[in-house]
């Protein structure tokens, strides 16, 4: 990334109903929002810049509780966390919007679809979670050390596993992050605002799959082949249920596609487009 490209990158903070939102933004063009996985990358990664030169202005929200967001404690259940949603996408105000959401941030893109369809212009679900499929459980990832997290998340060589560190740690643009605690403290806040959302029931909403079909815009579903977090039969029941919904599945690519494969995803999101 060049340092124009680097600097373009802006972080703003966004007062949401008295809960602070940090918010990265990039790009001129189609409104495009990145709703990040339980991990948090809201950093510096290839597929926001590479998104940008195709021609979108990207938004990037650090969901509560993650990053240097505030969190909010008053949540009961996931429709709490869709109006919360809703309310920061007011606050972005990008109109429709193309919705591209990766792994939990999949799962409540989903939803906004479904609750407030007038928002999403085309939805991109990276490795969504969200829902219950008999037989094929979601791992569990509250708990797991990263020896046995780190393979499920990414096929990639280590230095990718480093990358990853990096986007998590720091937004691009922004000076290296020098207290060793930094990422350790982010992947805690991370497991603990994930568990507010998705504790209990685990990590889905049992009434999801009979509202997926209330889905309107184009839609595109992908999974890396590799994916150890997430079976293929999760990301095939979206596509089935969301009309007119492409699935595609990236070899030798994990949980994490768009951070193993951006120039896909962009090509993916473009197609949703009409190129």
């Amino acid at each position: 990334m060049s340092l124009a490209e680097r600097q373009a990158h802006v972080l703003r903070t966004l007062d949401v109903d008295g809960v602070r939102i940090r918010h990265l933004r990039v790009g001129e063009g189609v409104p495009l929002v990145y709703l990040h996985s339980a991990f948090g990358e809201v950093g510096g990664l290839p597929v926001f810049t590479a998104l940008a030169r195709a021609g979108f202005e990207v938004h990037a929200p650090e969901l509560p509780g993650f990053g240097h967001s505030d969190a909010v404690t008053s949540w009961q259940c996931i429709a709490d966390v869709v109006f919360t949603l809703r309310r920061i996408l007011d606050r972005l105000d990008v109109g429709p919007a193309v919705l591209v959401g990766s792994s939990l941030g999949g799962w409540l893109a989903a939803e906004i679809a479904v609750w407030f369809p007038e928002r999403v212009r085309a939805l991109a679900l990276l490795s969504p979670l969200g829902l219950r499929i008999d037989g094929a459980p979601i791992f569990e990832i509250f708990g797991a050390s990263d020896d046995v997290l780190l393979p499920r998340l990414l096929a990639g060589p280590p230095a990718l596993a480093e990358h990853l560190g990096e986007a998590l740690a720091r937004p691009a643009g922004t000076d290296p992050d020098p207290d060793p605690l930094a990422l350790p403290l982010h992947l805690f806040r991370a497991m603990e605002a994930t568990a507010r959302i998705g504790w209990n029931p685990y990590l889905h909403d049992p009434r999801l799959p009979e509202r997926l079909g209330l889905i309107g815009a184009p839609a595109v579903v992908v999974r890396g082949d590799r994916d150890g977090i997430l079976p293929r039969a999760h990301a095939s029941a979206y596509a089935s249920a969301i009309r007119g919904a492409r699935l595609a599945e990236l070899p030798d690519c994990g949980h994490l596609p768009a951070l193993e494969r951006p120039a896909e995803i962009v090509a993916l999101v473009e197609a949703l487009l009409g190129g």
